[in-house]
């Protein structure tokens, strides 16, 4: 499986392979319920262990496929999506929904239309 795009929308079908990214990070989050004591001591227990997040950038990408990057979370919020994992260095598949996206216009053309993207980022975190 090393030959295989590094972030794939599976559901809803057909799957999607993301573009190869500029850059890509991981978070891994331990979720707790936790409060002090009167006496000062830290009381809690782990909710959640190993809660995945990753944000991946692009340099570039031309409209279209900045386009169908983000139609593929129009009608999903959550999705099944098969990335490398850095916590069991290993491919997973989590539900995931999608977070925040952004991107600035590049160039248009002579009537107006926008031919590309620059700094295009999307965020996923697991559900």
């Amino acid at each position: 499986m090393q030959n295989q795009p590094l972030v794939t929308i599976l559901t809803p079908s057909p799957s999607y392979a993301l573009p190869e990214p500029t850059a890509y990070s991981g978070t891994t989050s331990t979720l707790t319920d936790s409060g002090t004591s009167v006496s000062g001591k830290l009381l809690g227990s782990i909710v959640r262990d190993d809660v995945a997040q990753i944000a991946l950038s692009w340099n570039y990408l031309e409209a279209e496929a900045w386009s169908a990057l983000n139609q593929r979370f129009k009608d999903n919020y959550i999705n099944r999506i098969r990335f490398f994992d850095q916590t069991s260095g290993q491919w997973v598949e989590r539900d995931m929904y999608v977070s925040d996206r952004s991107a600035g216009i590049w160039r248009r053309d002579a009537s107006g239309a926008v031919l590309g993207w620059t700094g295009c980022s999307i965020s996923l975190a697991e559900v």
